[in-house]
Parts: structure tokens; C-alpha cells; sequence
């Protein structure tokens, strides 16, 4: 888990569907491109998509979405419920 300080802002978790994201060279690949963006803490690879965990100052959700686009890989966000 991720330690955090007390002055940092909280950070967010955002969830993406990922097509064709069914193989270790693709699970590989998406997270290669995510891992190391400014912002983003975790990384984690569910099924078929992502939870990313991130700081908000640092990175939005769409930059997060366009990194998995640009590695090959359509990306959706999945909306929470207690969002809407």
C-alpha cells in the first residue's frame, strides 16, 4: 500500500475498462504506460481493466485514459455509482 503524508491532498482511485487486455504482454504494456506518469501511485490490473490510484494535482483521469490509448489499448472509465 501506498504510505502517504499528512500534507499531501488525498489521493483518488479512478477504474478503466480495457479491451483485449488478456495476456501478460498487454497487462505489461498498460501498465508500463501508466507506472511512471506524474501522479499516479498504484497501479493494479483487475479482469479485464485497471484501478489506478493517483494524485489529482498531479494527473487527471483523462491523461491517465489517453497514456492506456496511446500504449494500443481502448480505455473506458467506469463510472461509479456513488458518483452519479
Amino acid at each position: 500500500m501506498v504510505e502517504q503524508n499528512q500534507n499531501d491532498p488525498p489521493l483518488e482511485q479512478v477504474e478503466f475498462d480495457i479491451n483485449d487486455i488478456d495476456s501478460e504482454v498487454a497487462h505489461r504494456v498498460v501498465c508500463e504506460a501508466v507506472k511512471d506518469l506524474n501522479g499516479v501511485r498504484d497501479v493494479q490490473l483487475v479482469g479485464g481493466g485497471a484501478v489506478v490510484t493517483y494524485n489529482p494535482l498531479g494527473i487527471t483521469k483523462e491523461e491517465i485514459c489517453t497514456a492506456i490509448r496511446r500504449s494500443g489499448y481502448r480505455a473506458t472509465e467506469i463510472e461509479s455509482k456513488a458518483k452519479r
